[in-house]
C-alpha cells in the first residue's frame, strides 16, 4: 500500500513537472522576444553601465554615445517628473541579428512586466530623443498604481513632449482643427492603435503632444505630480485634470 502511493506521488509529479516544462516552452514560442529581453543578463550582451545592454563588438564610441543618451533622457525625465523612479533595463540592437532576437522594430519597443520594464532600441533608435519618449513611459507606469488611469493620448503626448519629434505649437492645432472650431474628441485616441505607425498617427502624436504641452505649461511639474497622486488617491482623470489646471488659473 505504501508503495503504491509512493508510486501515485511521483507519476503525479512527474506530470506537474511535465505540465510545467510545456507551459514554459509553450510561453517561449509565444512570447519569445520578451522572454529574450527578461533573460538579456544571461545572454551574451555586455553590461556598460547599470541597466544597459549592448552587442559585445559594440565600439568603444558607440558605447559613449550610447551612455550620453541615456543621460540626457535622464536628465529630461528629471526635469519633467523630479527625482527618478524608474530603472527600465536597456537593449541596443544595431545588428539585424540581435534585433529580431529582441524586438519588432528598429526603432524601438519597449516590454512592460510588473517587475520592470525591458526597453530595446535599434538602429534608428539609437538617439536622445527615442530613448527619452521610452524612459518618460517608464516612469509613469512606475509612478502609476494603474497605468490605466491615464488615456493612451496621456501618455503618448507626455512622452512625445519630451521626445523633441513632434510639433506642440499652435499653428499645427489650429491646422488639423479648422482653425480651433472643430475640437478633436480625445476620445478616439485613447487607443494604443491610434499611436501605430501609419499615415495618420503623426498627427494624432502632434496634436496629444500639443494639449499635453499646453496642460503641463500651465500646471507645471507641480501639477504633474498632483495628478498623478490625485489618480493614485482614486480620482478620475477627465475631473483631475481639468481640476488642476482650472485652480492654477483661479
Amino acid at each position: 500500500m505504501i508503495l503504491l502511493r509512493q508510486k501515485r506521488i511521483k507519476i503525479v509529479s512527474f506530470i506537474i513537472i511535465l505540465i510545467f516544462i510545456l507551459a514554459t516552452l509553450i510561453y517561449y514560442l509565444i512570447y519569445t522576444k520578451q522572454t529574450n529581453a527578461v533573460l538579456v543578463k544571461y545572454s551574451n550582451m555586455k553590461q556598460i553601465v547599470h541597466h544597459v545592454y549592448v552587442e559585445p563588438d559594440s565600439s568603444e564610441n558607440e558605447k559613449a554615445e550610447l551612455i550620453y543618451y541615456v543621460q540626457s533622457a535622464t536628465k529630461k525625465i528629471e526635469a519633467l517628473f523630479g527625482q527618478r523612479e524608474s530603472t527600465p533595463i536597456l537593449i541596443y540592437a544595431k545588428s539585424e541579428k540581435t534585433l529580431k532576437k529582441y524586438a519588432n522594430s528598429d526603432i524601438g519597443q519597449t516590454y512592460y512586466f510588473p517587475w520592470n520594464n525591458y526597453m530595446v532600441i535599434g538602429t534608428r533608435g539609437f538617439n536622445e530623443n527615442v530613448i527619452a519618449h521610452e524612459f518618460t513611459h517608464a516612469e509613469l507606469r512606475k509612478r502609476l498604481k494603474n497605468s490605466s488611469k491615464v488615456p493612451v493620448w496621456f501618455d503618448e503626448g507626455l512622452a512625445a513632449m519630451i521626445d523633441g519629434r513632434y510639433s506642440d505649437n499652435e499653428m499645427v492645432w489650429n491646422i488639423q482643427t479648422n482653425n480651433g472650431k472643430n475640437l478633436i474628441d480625445f476620445n478616439l485616441l485613447d487607443s494604443h492603435s491610434a499611436f501605430l505607425p501609419n499615415a495618420q498617427s503623426h498627427r494624432n502624436y502632434e496634436l496629444a503632444c500639443y494639449e499635453v504641452s499646453r496642460w503641463y505649461g500651465i500646471v507645471g511639474k507641480s501639477g504633474l505630480v498632483k495628478l498623478i497622486d490625485d489618480l493614485n488617491k482614486g480620482g478620475h482623470f477627465d475631473d483631475v485634470y481639468i481640476a488642476i489646471e482650472k485652480n492654477v488659473r483661479n
